[in-house]
């Protein structure tokens, strides 16, 4: 009986102290609004980390990156991952260089959230018009490589179980071929963990691997697009 209460109390204790930390990171970031976006991400960085910390305290998941000796670090890049939970959006934060992150306009109603979206100018995307959606993508994705910050992509557009196949859009592949820039690879298991639409978190372990996208003049967007999806989707 007891080993059955053991998960729901993990999940709810992380909970007590996920949505405190992100009501704290909301009122911190808008009150450094006024300062340069690099501070804000920082702040963003070290509000994940602690979450990062209290997520393993509570409910024993731990995570090991691999592949990180492949990241050009001196040349802002484009990062295309799988996307299973609302783990990779925020570790992301920490385990890459400070990015642009591509989101989707309902997320900027979700109270708090929203306001950490503004405050680190994540690029917003509605997309229910496709072509818009594609124009700002490549336009904001292309300002924020030259300022210097990577970009984050999650070309599923949505959540997926494990194992799931996931919907790659083309936008990642365009801007792939848009941008003479390294392009990364992602794949995780961090849904089996952290569960898309699930309360309960699950005590494990997540692997990140990561894989540099060879873009050669012959590969025609459809083609890069396959090279994605086979390697996003174990």
């Amino acid at each position: 009986m007891l080993n059955f209460l053991i998960q729901p109390l993990r999940s709810i204790l992380f909970y007590l102290g996920f949505y405190l930390l992100v009501i704290i990171c909301s009122i911190v970031g808008f009150l450094l609004r006024p300062f340069p976006l690099l501070y804000r991400l920082k702040a963003m960085r070290f509000g994940v980390k602690t979450i990062l910390i209290w997520l393993k305290v509570t409910c024993k998941i731990t995570y090991k990156v691999h592949g990180l000796t492949l990241l050009d670090y001196q040349t802002p890049s484009i990062i295309l991952s799988r996307h299973e939970s609302t783990w990779e959006a925020l570790a992301f934060h920490v385990i890459f260089p400070y990015h642009k992150d591509i989101v989707k306009k309902e997320l900027k109603r979700v109270p708090f959230f929203g306001s950490i979206l503004t405050t680190i100018e994540s690029i917003i995307i509605d997309r229910s018009n496709k072509i818009q959606s594609l124009k700002t993508l490549k336009r904001a994705s292309a300002k924020a490589l030259k300022e210097g910050l990577w970009v984050v992509i999650f070309p599923g557009g949505t959540r997926v179980y494990p194992k799931e196949k996931s919907i790659i859009n083309s936008g990642g592949a365009i801007l792939a071929k848009q941008e003479k820039t390294p392009v990364y690879l992602v794949r995780h298991n961090a849904g089996v963990v952290w569960p898309k639409h699930s309360f309960l978190k699950k005590s494990g372990h997540i692997d990140i691997y990561i894989k540099r996208l060879i873009v050669t003049d012959k590969d025609d967007v459809k083609a890069l697009n396959n090279k994605i999806t086979d390697w996003i989707d174990y």
